[in-house]
């Protein structure tokens, strides 16, 4: 399929769904009030959960993305890249998120015009330039998540606390691409080898959910400021069959039915097998300089249905 054909795959979601923004491969609808605010308190808990567990003491609630900001990133189940893992001491908190995302995309219809769609990533990234930026395959480079080996058809994307200066710029393509373009690459520097021009169309607002394609590409801005915190999940369109792979490398990305998925927090359980100071042990010596091959589903697994 051509770039410029992409954008059909998404008539479903543009005519069904109250759409705030469509610049084809990156579309955008506003959340209620509510659905902001009950957001913000289940990621907040998330985190002090996490930080309350791993470091054993209190930590307030106002301003702790601020005043914590060290021992945030010193977590020991944040990837480089920036992804809260849910471990044994936060996954209740997590099975409550997943389950008030999955009454959003039932609320917003979008539910209607997906196959399937990941469990959510939390996300938290520093907007500080680090050593971990000059990784091939850091998200501060320009990139396609097609190359970190997502084999459906976009991201949706919900920012949701912190510094709205770390944000992230979409850009969409304005010339056809070589035929490797979706496929998984070694890191992102190939990848951009796989096409050649492109025009920056928007960056993230916070408290809206964002779809991009993957033919969008997309970078965290590094602006020097502080932690953003959001969420992201890989969507599969009932339009389309998934990006099709030639080439066998590079992490696997696990896709639940979706009926099942819609009951997480709710009839069934992500239960969490690793606790936050194994992942400390597994992890301590990491480098991290390789093409990312974890995922959430390395160390969870989900409950019979009750």
């Amino acid at each position: 399929m051509k770039i410029k054909q992409r954008e059909k795959l998404y008539n479903g979601i543009r005519n069904g769904c109250d759409l705030s923004n469509d610049k084809g491969i990156y579309l955008e609808l506003d959340l209620t009030l509510p659905q902001k605010n009950i957001l913000k308190i289940l990621f907040e808990n998330y985190i002090l959960k996490t930080l309350e567990s791993y470091y054993m003491v209190e930590f307030e609630r106002e301003h702790f993305l601020v005043d914590h900001r060290d021992r945030i990133l010193e977590l020991p189940n944040k990837t480089p890249n920036g992804i809260l893992y849910p471990k044994v001491e936060n996954v209740d908190e997590y099975n409550k998120i997943q389950s008030f995302v999955n009454d959003i995309l039932i609320d917003t219809k979008l539910v209607d015009y997906l196959d399937s769609f990941d469990l959510v990533n939390i996300r938290i990234v520093d907007g500080k330039t680090t050593n971990m930026d000059s990784r091939l395959s850091a998200t501060s480079r320009l990139h396609s998540d097609a190359w970190a080996g997502h084999e459906d058809d976009a991201v949706l994307t919900i920012g949701i606390l912190g510094d709205q200066t770390t944000s992230l710029e979409f850009n969409k393509i304005t010339d056809e691409v070589s035929e490797d373009f979706f496929e998984t690459q070694p890191n992102y520097d190939d990848g951009l080898n796989t096409l050649q021009a492109f025009e920056h169309i928007g960056n993230l607002k916070f408290d809206t959910i964002t779809i991009f394609d993957h033919s969008c590409l997309h970078r965290t801005i590094k602006a020097e400021g502080g932690l953003r915190v959001s969420l992201d999940i890989g969507i599969k369109l009932k339009t389309s069959s998934g990006l099709e792979k030639k080439k066998n490398h590079g992490r696997k990305i696990k896709t639940i039915d979706i009926n099942d998925t819609l009951k997480i927090g709710k009839e069934i359980f992500i239960e969490a097998t690793e606790t936050l100071e194994e992942c400390y042990n597994r992890f301590t010596n990491d480098e991290y300089d390789g093409v990312p091959v974890s995922s959430i589903y390395d160390t969870i697994k989900i409950s019979e249905v009750i």
